[in-house]
């Protein structure tokens, strides 16, 4: 009887890495995310400032953050590599809890999410300067890593309908902080750069300098709403497990909660606004709709339908994103790589084309740098 229950215990876990292998939709819009920040979004503005079309206007104004209230596609791109991280959540972890191995899973999220935030702090750095009571210790890294770990101890610990309840009640709870909880020189829900509870609490608690001096986008007690993306994803991931449902199935569930997710946020958007630098309960649930379309959608096109070769761009730079974030704003100098390479075609394209040709060479550098990782089958993993 015990050999019975192991195999099929076997059979259950091989079954999981079949079904989490084939989940390639994953890879290609975590890269389809990531390619905006290491060159495709000034590769779009560069065009639509060559065209000079001011209809094109409103396409450039979503390649920024929004000044402060209010949402631009630019916006998207941190929540949903939070959102994508959750829906692997499940597949990575089900061979642990299979097994009861929860404190080797407890010990690899910790470790995971040490290392981001490790990371962050040479991202921001931590030794370049050695001025540690003048650097930012907050950081995009950080935050992924605080968001995850607390999700995962959430997912460890509760079943699918209890990470529901929880992620409702943080952003319940964020909402009273924020809204109903004075701040010194400050009337309650104010909700200003410095007015909130989340920058109070970064002010009181975190050492060195915030980015705002006064407020950071990374805050701690951000990571809790921020949390609530990831926790999104598992929910999605989970559904995506299932066998007994079929892909077209799947994909109708995944858009319809999106849809869902855009109402309820448009609508807590109108008491408690919808704020990316203070990641506000309404713009978690507003990008919780937009990621869910986008999963569906990318679920669709390439799970499904198979349609996969011409997504190779963004799988390269979706098994690889880490190792792109660092190396293209830090690590390596593509644009300079670029010009030694092609150097020569970008003086002759003219001041016109200039821009866009030397922004198109530095993605194929960057390309052909994640090619030769995916190759020798190198990925930066934590």
């Amino acid at each position: 009887m015990d050999t019975m229950q192991i195999q099929q215990k076997d059979k259950k876990l091989d079954q999981s890495k079949i079904l989490h292998e084939r989940l390639e939709s994953l890879d290609v819009l975590r890269g389809f995310d990531m390619f905006w920040i290491v060159g495709g979004g000034t590769l779009l503005e560069a065009i639509i400032d060559f065209l000079g079309w001011p209809c094109l206007g409103i396409i450039k104004k979503n390649l920024a953050h929004a000044e402060w209230t209010g949402f631009t596609a630019w916006d998207l791109i941190f929540p949903l590599f939070i959102f994508i991280s959750g829906i692997a959540i499940p597949f990575s972890f089900n061979k642990f809890l299979a097994s009861n191995q929860k404190k080797s899973l407890y010990l690899k999220v910790v470790k995971r999410a040490v290392i981001l935030i490790i990371l962050g702090l040479l991202y921001n750095g931590l030794f370049k300067a050695l001025d540690f009571g003048n650097m930012r210790y907050l950081s995009v890294l950080g935050l992924i890593g605080l968001a995850y770990l607390w999700a995962s101890l959430i997912v460890i610990n509760f079943k699918p309908a209890g990470w529901a309840i929880i992620a409702a009640g943080i952003l319940i709870i964020y909402y009273i902080l924020m809204k109903f909880v004075p701040v010194p020189g400050f009337g309650p829900g104010e909700l200003t750069k410095e007015g909130n509870f989340a920058s109070l609490i970064d002010r009181l608690v975190v050492p060195g300098k915030l980015i705002y001096d006064t407020s950071d986008p990374e805050g701690l007690l951000m990571t809790f709403p921020a949390s609530v993306l990831a926790i999104a994803g598992a929910l999605t991931g989970e559904l995506l497990k299932k066998q007994n449902i079929s892909q077209y199935t799947k994909c109708l569930y995944i858009a319809a909660a999106g849809f869902v997710c855009l109402g309820i946020g448009l609508l807590w958007g109108m008491h408690f606004p919808i704020i990316k630098k203070l990641w506000t309960s309404s713009f978690v649930v507003y990008t919780v709709g937009w990621s869910l379309l986008l999963t569906s959608i990318f679920y669709l096109i390439v799970d499904v339908w198979k349609i996969r070769k011409i997504f190779f761009p963004f799988l390269l730079i979706g098994v690889n994103p880490l190792t792109i974030y660092l190396c293209a704003h830090r690590v390596i100098n593509f644009p300079y790589t670029a010009e030694f390479f092609f150097g020569g075609l970008i003086r002759i394209s003219g001041e016109t084309f200039k821009p866009i040709i030397l922004c198109i060479a530095v993605l194929v550098c960057e390309l052909a740098f994640l090619y030769m990782l995916y190759r020798k089958k190198i990925f930066l993993k934590v």
